[in-house]
């Protein structure tokens, strides 16, 4: 009735919630099971808990009355295949997942340990005991493989969830929250519960990063906060999946309403898809409703220009995604925002994108030649001859010598550095997403905007003549329409 009524109200795609990991009252949780539903899963729900490596269950990290089942463990997965059965049986067309994490100690349970075993002879590794004790042992000695395992057991899980889902319907959709609560964790999470977001995109039919803190908006100290750099990022790992984002701000649920508007405006010029909660109170709605639905018209009847565009991309900058298992500080992060800010036109590469991408890069930038693998680094002199440029980001004043690297770049703004600039681009058009991240947030339900005025735009487009130059804004403040411009050429 649920999914019915949603449909009804026009929503095309309604999606069922399921938990990847987390028990709710492990005394009671299968105490009004059907004798079919107990054969079907075999065990009892206490032995489907997360192992340390003595055999004893790991405490969830959430606390109260939470248990972390293991997504690798047999009874589990049939439990959770039982549910999408019946949510999909019930109408949803697919399903999220919260949560498919692995305990910050990692598991140890004899499912896992055989997986293990698996994930090291496909990498050629010999092992030379099966029993748990041993594989626990080697686990402990080879931590950086043990790191690498982890990361695939929301993947896996994942991957058996689509398959189940996809039995009883061929389109249904699968998708998890894949963390990334603050920007600066895209390693880290790896690491702390196993959010190894190129991992679980491949499993995922699109992305989501739930509660990014960095809702875009001016500080109070003055700073800005902003997902730009995050989205590019994550568009250069996640293999290609449509990329959905959830920002809040200061921890709070309710977003005010030129902080949404931003927020959707900043999300569409990165090719993401702005996701909303809407935990309104009652009293608040039709203003919010008032403010933030022009906006979601905007972007709907622009739909086609915002699938079919382009990013312009002066520079190709490197994420071996793989220096997690190293570090969990991710350098390029640092270097993506500081690319943001000064309006470089940018695109973000991972170790599986870079050999094509040198093939028609101009300009390739990474945090060190020394993160460059033996047979990326013997690439690098071809590129070279093409007529490639490389620029170090741990030289001294490397954004200088990259704006000199890019001899005719594609945007030159001049406006308050504030004001953010995304060049895109269709067969015929060339569109520039201009928006301002002087927004304040001042409460959950009120902020303050300070306008930018007197910009100037200097785009390059690819096409050899421009027929027109015209504005399109939802801001009442705005007038859209033509826009007056001189065309240079050379």
């Amino acid at each position: 009735a649920y999914a019915a009524h949603a449909k009804n109200l026009g929503i095309p795609t309604v999606l069922g919630y399921l938990c990847a990991t987390s028990i709710v009252g492990l005394d009671t949780f299968d105490a009004h099971w059907t004798p079919e539903l107990r054969a079907e899963c075999g065990t009892a729900p206490a032995s489907w808990l997360q192992q340390d490596a003595n055999g004893d269950p790991l405490p969830s990290w959430y606390g109260g009355d939470y248990r972390p089942a293991c997504m690798n463990n047999p009874g589990w997965l049939a439990y959770q295949r039982f549910m999408v059965r019946a949510q999909i049986g019930s109408g949803h067309d697919g399903i999220f997942f919260d949560n498919p994490t692995v305990h910050m100690d990692g598991c140890y349970c004899p499912h896992c340990m055989e997986k293990f075993a698996g994930f090291l002879r496909a990498a050629g590794v010999e092992v030379a005991e099966n029993s748990t004790n041993a594989l626990r042992v080697l686990a402990k000695e080879r931590p950086e493989d043990f790191l690498r395992f982890r990361a695939t057991t929301g993947r896996d899980f994942l991957a058996a969830m689509r398959e189940q889902a996809r039995l009883l319907n061929p389109h249904a959709v699968v998708t998890a929250n894949n963390s990334l609560n603050n920007t600066a964790v895209l390693f880290s999470q790896c690491h702390t519960y196993g959010y190894c977001i190129p991992e679980m995109a491949r499993a995922e039919d699109f992305v989501v990063i739930e509660d990014m803190g960095a809702q875009p908006r001016m500080l109070s100290n003055g700073k800005t906060a902003e997902c730009g750099p995050t989205y590019a990022q994550l568009h250069g790992i996640i293999h290609g999946k449509p990329l959905v984002a959830v920002t809040i701000a200061d921890n709070d649920y309710h977003t005010p309403p030129n902080l949404v508007r931003l927020a959707m405006i900043e999300a569409a010029a990165h090719k993401t898809v702005y996701m909303l909660w809407s935990t309104w109170p009652e009293e608040q709605r039709p203003g919010m409703i008032a403010a933030v639905r022009p906006y979601a018209d905007w972007l709907r009847s622009h739909t086609e220009l915002l699938e079919n565009s382009r990013p312009r991309n002066d520079v190709t900058l490197f994420l071996p995604f793989r220096r997690w298992v190293e570090t969990k500080e991710c350098a390029v992060s640092g270097i993506a925002a500081a690319l943001t800010r000064a309006n470089v036109q940018y695109e973000v590469v991972d170790e599986e994108k870079l050999p094509a991408a040198l093939d028609h890069a101009g300009v390739l930038l990474a945090e060190s030649p020394e993160v460059f693998s033996g047979s990326e680094r013997k690439r690098l002199p071809a590129f070279g001859a093409a007529g490639g440029r490389f620029v170090d980001a741990s030289a001294k004043n490397w954004l200088d010598g990259l704006r000199e690297a890019v001899a005719a770049p594609a945007l030159a703004l001049d406006a308050p550095p504030t004001v953010r600039g995304v060049v895109r681009d269709t067969d015929t058009q060339t569109v520039l997403f201009l928006y301002n991240l002087h927004a304040e947030r001042l409460s959950s339900f009120e902020d303050r905007v300070t306008p930018a005025e007197n910009l100037t735009a200097r785009v390059r487009v690819p096409f050899s003549s421009v027929g027109s130059v015209a504005l399109s804004s939802v801001d009442p403040e705005t007038v859209s329409g033509p826009v007056p411009h001189e065309i240079e050429h050379g």
